[in-house]
């Protein structure tokens, strides 16, 4: 399933579990999703940063947990974004699943990741498929 992601990609999936299991979650959600991406040093992390609500997103994940689950799966809201990140490969009419792809996965979820006062859907939507379209997203 992991092989059209590019490695970024699926760095960011990587972390997305480490976060679930430092939160002591039973499942990878869109919240660790959502806060993987954020978290990561290209260029969608920084899009992401100026867009989403730190503090929300924070709220989400709960408080760190002295037991971590070991065995994880996906919610299914999870499971939806990134069914919309190869969706929006395909859109963009690319071969591989990156970074923006997933971010603009969730995005397409029932549980879309919330934005800062003032946020606009609509913009960071044109903000990532830009980022897509430069490429940068798929190291």
């Amino acid at each position: 399933m992991w092989e059209p992601f590019s490695g970024g990609a699926r760095r960011a999936i990587v972390r997305a579990q480490e976060v679930a299991h430092l939160f002591g979650s039973r499942s990878i959600g869109t919240e660790h999703i959502t806060f993987a991406l954020a978290a990561g040093d290209d260029e969608v992390a920084g899009v992401l940063a100026n867009a989403l609500d730190r503090d929300a997103i924070r709220e989400r994940l709960g408080s760190v947990s002295e037991e971590p689950r070991r065995e994880m799966d996906f919610t299914a809201d999870a499971k939806r974004a990134i069914e919309c990140a190869f969706v929006n490969a395909r859109r963009l009419d690319h071969k591989s699943i990156g970074v923006a792809h997933i971010a603009l996965g969730l995005l397409d979820t029932g549980d879309p990741p919330p934005l800062a006062p003032g946020g606009d859907v609509t913009a960071l939507r044109a903000a990532l498929d830009g980022v897509a379209a430069t490429g940068e997203q798929a190291r």
